[in-house]
């Protein structure tokens, strides 16, 4: 089921399958996220979780784990 437009697809089969990896991943409601967060993210968490930003990483990496 190739559901990527005809002009959208690329010329590689492994690409192509990737692409609709990532377009299922997203209807399923899913997203890839680093395995380690950028310093922007941790201080977005930080901010908004009004925590420190060492708090923030140990939530992070509780949720990767719970997930994995």
């Amino acid at each position: 089921m190739n559901t990527i437009p005809e002009e959208r697809r690329s010329t590689s089969k492994a690409m192509d399958y990737a692409l609709e990896m990532v377009q299922a991943l997203g209807e399923a409601g899913l997203t890839t996220v680093p395995v380690k967060p950028s310093a922007a993210m941790l201080t977005a968490g930080a901010r908004a979780g009004k925590v420190s930003v060492e708090t923030v990483w140990k939530i992070y990496q509780a949720m990767l784990r719970e997930e994995g």
